[in-house]
């Protein structure tokens, strides 16, 4: 009898491999949402499955983009971008699960304003924010953008209860607690990939909404 013997694998890579595998299994199931969209486009539940299968899989970009990260297998794609452009895309991304919960998203940005960024990583760190802040708001959000001591900031403001007070207290992700954890991780660590001479990018959350809820600012210099 031959023994072969297996050479040790570390669990991030397997857990990377198998974060591919269930990220292309969602990729079928999200094609055939849309072919059922087609011939139900009213019904509310297909609707609801749309939004928690691109959740879903903007979980896995981000547990793989933290893999790639840890393993040091990843660059930033950094270029010029409209500000107004990238909120318009996060708005059209977010349109099916406002219109499912009736919360209103307001976007305010000085057509003008321009950003040097990750393109793709910077819409999913703030469609991950913005699902969370949809999920406790009461009617309205606010989505804006504009310039603060050489940086770019992208700011979210909802009308719930804000933030609980441990964690305004403390500032630390418990992610033990749920929704917010992994999403205020990913784009904080995200923030600060992005650098331009000495300054780095980074967020801040508060209970300083212009509606009365929460508040989370992402800067980038």
């Amino acid at each position: 009898m031959i023994h072969s013997s297996v050479p040790p694998v570390s669990f991030s890579a397997i857990l990377g491999s198998s974060i591919h595998d269930v990220k292309n299994s969602l990729g079928v199931i999200s094609e055939l949402i849309q072919q059922l969209k087609q011939t139900n486009t009213e019904n509310k539940h297909i609707l609801q499955l749309e939004f928690e299968a691109s959740r879903m899989n903007n979980n896995l970009i981000q547990l793989l983009t933290l893999y790639k990260i840890e393993a040091k297998n990843f660059t930033l794609d950094i270029d010029e971008y409209s500000v107004s452009e990238i909120l318009n895309d996060i708005k059209a991304q977010q349109s099916s699960l406002f219109d499912l919960s009736d919360v209103a998203l307001e976007i305010e940005c000085n057509k003008d304003l321009l950003c040097y960024c990750d393109f793709n990583l910077t819409c999913s760190s703030i469609n991950s924010i913005l699902n969370n802040a949809q999920r406790y708001s009461h009617k309205k959000i606010i989505l804006s953008a504009g310039q603060q001591d050489g940086y770019v900031y992208f700011r979210i403001e909802d009308d719930g209860d804000g933030f609980p007070e441990s964690f305004t207290s403390t500032g630390k992700v418990d992610f033990k607690t749920g929704n917010t954890g992994l999403g205020l991780y990913f784009v904080s660590i995200i923030a600060n990939l992005h650098s331009n001479g000495n300054k780095s990018g980074y967020i801040s959350t508060a209970n300083d909404s212009r509606l009365g809820g929460a508040s989370f600012s992402l800067f980038l210099p």
